[in-house]
């Protein structure tokens, strides 16, 4: 991304990094812009400014900012992932408007970048698939981002997702505190029914950071029915520290 007064630039980066350190220390603020209803002492942080109708990087480029292998944030790891995208990229959702709860793949990007983190040697440990997305401009990222926060209070009481091979029965959506990073960001919690026994609820959850043309998606699961009760922080500061500083890299 490029923008104008690389002084400047590199000033906000910095700031967006040092915000990504102080975020392993407590929650951010709510969803929504960053900028607004942020919990006192909660940190911010933005990448480097670019044109509002700058278009987001390429392939190559958004694999160079997304974490990779080997890298460690706490207790979780960094590996490749099997495939070139989430399972849930191919799932559908019914009723339709809910998609973007299981998947922003149809919102339009231009280019994206997928990693996975979980702690190594622990079965039941959390995971978190993310996704860096690149978009035509910012307007675009910004109405992926819409999408979701729509699909989020219209579909609060659930929806079905199907699978191919099988139904899941999302029973609740809730939005929960999100990082005050970025132009904007929501998060949630997804409460599931086990596919396999309806009295079994399962939680998943959905981080969502727009900065420009870019967003980074955070979705974090366990095989566990406890509620673990979020995207690790120390997985989203780790990634987004990266993205502000490649961002400030290519603007110098």
């Amino acid at each position: 991304m490029y923008g104008v007064g690389n002084g400047q630039q590199l000033r906000r980066a910095a700031g967006a990094v040092i915000g990504a350190a102080a975020l392993l220390a407590g929650t951010a603020g709510c969803s929504g812009p960053a900028t607004e209803g942020a919990a006192a002492g909660a940190p911010t942080g933005s990448a480097v400014a670019s044109p509002a109708g700058a278009p987001g990087p390429g392939v190559e480029r958004l694999k160079e900012l997304v974490v990779a292998e080997g890298e460690k944030f706490g207790p979780y790891e960094v590996t490749e992932p099997l495939l070139d995208e989430p399972m849930s990229e191919l799932y559908e959702a019914r009723p339709a408007g809910c998609l973007p709860l299981t998947s922003l793949g149809k919102a339009g990007r231009t280019a994206q970048a997928y990693a996975k983190a979980s702690v190594p040697g622990r079965f039941q440990a959390v995971g978190t698939e993310i996704l860096l997305r690149s978009y035509r401009d910012a307007g675009a990222a910004a109405a992926a981002v819409k999408s979701l926060a729509d699909a989020g209070g219209r579909c609060a009481g659930g929806y079905t997702e199907d699978r191919a091979l099988a139904e899941a029965k999302v029973l609740k959506v809730e939005a929960v505190q999100a990082p005050a990073l970025g132009d904007e960001a929501r998060a949630y919690r997804i409460v599931t029914q086990d596919v396999k026994d309806p009295g079994i609820s399962l939680y998943k959850y959905l981080t969502l950071v727009r900065s420009g043309a870019v967003t980074l998606a955070f979705r974090s699961d366990v095989i566990d029915t406890k509620d673990f009760g979020g995207v690790p922080q120390e997985i989203v500061a780790g990634q987004w520290e990266k993205f502000a500083k490649g961002t400030a890299a290519s603007a110098s």
